[in-house]
């Protein structure tokens, strides 16, 4: 029978995809389902924005508690103005009788679905998290409301176009107006209302003061989860649960995760306090605990834990890099260059150095060419035309055998040249004329460059 209901009612959703609503909203494709309804994508005709559209289920549109919990949503949600709370746009009825909300389309994943796929995060995250959602319980709890439900499944972790993380708290359903002059709990008194994991002591006795210290109780418990993986009240059923809540002090959670700072552990502790007056009175306080200790700005969070899915269906994009995921790929990349660097130098250093020993022999040549020259240049003088033109003294008896021992050297080393360097052979030059005129004077290590046919 159960199963005939919930198939009737899942063809009564997928028939609304394609409707228009209110005759300005498009309904698009199905988003999810919760306990009393389900929501949609849309699109606003007018102006061609996408929102989302919640509709109550036609069974809780009947029943007035049901009805009147989606009513309290739509007024709290509209009271409050944070930019950590859904915004609501606009609400109406749909021809079939069943009322809706149109909120902000939210593109990203909620924190269920996240601590799902990797059991915890890591400790900047999970303290990222929570002040944002302390900064909205600031506002809310500022304008009367105590949302009374805050649970993993209701923050939604929003994706940026700077990839920044932002945090958004949905679903303020059983929400209590502590301003309104009659406190209605929604449902008869002592019923139980919240979800048993991160729900206060107060709450879970169902007292009927229950006031914002319950929110900052379910705020603590989200971030014990956060950092240790698991709640901190577990039990096979919910009411053993609930027991074990209103009689047992939360676990230490450095023995779960003692990679935690112990001061952060103690301001954990103290939001758990079952007792109100030991717990954070305000969520300034606490807000303010966790900033003096993790002093991130808000806008600042990194996402390395950036939502991998989207409202939207669109595809997954790759997770963003943390800060210190930046600065270690900006140093990889830095260091690249500077080996990069490294590596020209050093080639340009063993290029330079193979030239010079390639240069070595021809350099030993030329030295060995003008010191010939220096040698014959005295031979040279000894030339009766010479004589005639400018005297010279006579050389020397022991100048000739040095000069004899240059002219040979310098034959020496000349078929060594031409050893290096083949080519045909040239005439050897006649002997110079007596009458020949001396051939003026070249500058040292040109002289191979002067020589005529």
């Amino acid at each position: 029978m159960a199963e005939a209901e919930e198939s009737e009612q899942r063809s009564s959703l997928d028939g609304l995809v394609g409707s228009v609503v209110a005759e300005k909203y498009r309904i698009d494709r199905l988003i999810g389902r919760g306990g009393m309804g389900a929501v949609f994508q849309a699109t606003n005709l007018t102006i061609g924005k996408r929102v989302a559209l919640k509709f109550l289920d036609r069974d809780a549109t009947r029943d007035r508690d049901a009805f009147e919990r989606f009513q309290r949503e739509a007024r709290a949600a509209s009271v409050v103005e944070s930019a950590h709370i859904v915004q609501l746009f606009d609400s109406g009825t749909a021809e079939d009788g069943r009322p809706f909300l149109v909120m902000e389309l939210l593109a990203g994943e909620d924190l269920r679905s996240r601590l799902k796929r990797e059991q915890k995060l890591p400790v900047e995250l999970a303290v990222g998290v929570l002040k944002q959602i302390l900064r909205a319980l600031v506002r809310a709890h500022a304008a009367g409301i105590v949302h009374r439900d805050l649970k993993p499944d209701n923050v939604f972790l929003c994706e940026r176009d700077d990839g920044a993380l932002f945090v958004k708290i949905v679903d303020f359903g059983i929400s209590k107006l502590t301003a309104a002059s009659t406190v209605d709990t929604l449902t008869r008194r002592g019923t139980v209302l919240g979800t048993a994991y991160y729900m206060s002591p107060e709450q879970a006795q169902a007292f009927s003061d229950v006031d914002g210290r319950t929110d900052l109780f379910s705020a603590g418990a989200i971030l014990f989860e956060s950092l240790s993986g698991r709640p901190p009240h577990t039990g096979p059923t919910y009411e053993s649960v609930l027991v074990a809540i209103c009689t047992k002090d939360a676990p230490d959670l450095r023995e779960l995760e003692p990679a935690v700072p112990e001061e952060l552990a103690q301001i954990v502790a103290r939001a758990l306090s079952r007792e109100r007056e030991q717990r954070f009175q305000r969520a300034e306080e606490f807000l303010a605990a966790l900033t003096t200790l993790m002093p991130t700005p808000l806008d600042q969070i990194d996402s390395s834990a950036r939502p991998r899915t989207s409202l939207e269906a669109v595809a997954p994009d790759a997770p963003a890099l943390s800060s210190t995921s930046r600065t270690q790929i900006g140093l990889q990349r830095a260091r690249s260059w500077v080996a990069g660097g490294a590596a020209v130098l050093l080639g340009f250093a063993l290029t330079a150095f193979w030239m010079g020993q390639r240069r070595a022999p021809a350099a030993v040549s030329n030295e060995t060419v003008r010191t010939a020259a220096a040698a014959v240049a005295p031979a040279r003088a000894l030339s009766p035309a010479a004589k005639t033109r400018e005297p010279s003294p006579a050389p020397t008896a022991s100048a000739l055998p040095v000069a004899a021992e240059s002219t040979k050297a310098a034959a020496s080393a000349a078929p060594s040249s031409s050893a290096t360097t083949p080519g045909p052979r040239k005439p050897k030059r006649p002997a110079p004329s007596p009458h020949e005129r001396p051939r003026p004077s070249v500058a040292p290590g040109l002289e191979l460059s002067t020589q005529g046919p």
